[in-house]
């Protein structure tokens, strides 16, 4: 099987575009490939897609209006909640939308989307979580968007978890 694929990669008819890159990336052999092996694969948990996305690696600087702006940015639908919180090495949070086909959107627009941000780089990942509601248990209670400006002024004094509901 693995040589068959490999096979039709060579076969390929490379050349150059017109930004001078390669037409044809070659990925068979990339220690990123999660399917290579039985043992890699076995790792992947499948998860039907649902409204609520988790998002992680973003830099620890960034907030939930960081977050809301490159979405925006990108053209991506806007979320009706978001929560963050920080671990040791990355800001990390779930997005909640009206409809799993919004997230679906989302998680195909702006997955391994690239950047900096106070001159730290970043790729941030999106993945769907299988949950059916934003859980509380690890984040704060959602608020609503009035109680969220007088978060973010509290935000600066205290470095903890954060939630806002753009729909209340």
């Amino acid at each position: 099987h693995g040589s068959v694929r490999k096979q039709w990669y060579q076969r390929r008819v490379r050349g150059i575009l017109e930004d001078g890159s390669e037409n044809v990336q070659v990925f068979v052999n990339s220690r990123f490939l999660r399917y290579s092996t039985e043992k890699k694969a076995a790792k992947n948990r499948l998860v039907d897609p649902s409204k609520i996305l988790h998002f992680f690696a973003l830099p620890l600087e960034v907030d939930e209006d960081f977050v809301l702006k490159l979405l925006e940015d990108k053209g991506c639908p806007t979320p009706t909640s978001i929560s963050m919180h920080k671990s040791e090495v990355c800001s990390a949070g779930l997005l909640e939308f009206d409809s799993t086909e919004e997230a679906i959107d989302t998680a195909s627009i702006a997955n391994h989307m690239q950047g900096t941000h106070k001159g730290v780089r970043y790729l941030m990942k999106i993945a769907f979580t299988g949950k059916k509601s934003m859980p509380v248990e690890n984040y704060e209670e959602a608020k609503p968007a009035a109680a969220a400006a007088k978060t973010k002024d509290k935000k600066e004094e205290e470095d903890s978890n954060l939630s806002r509901n753009f729909n209340d």
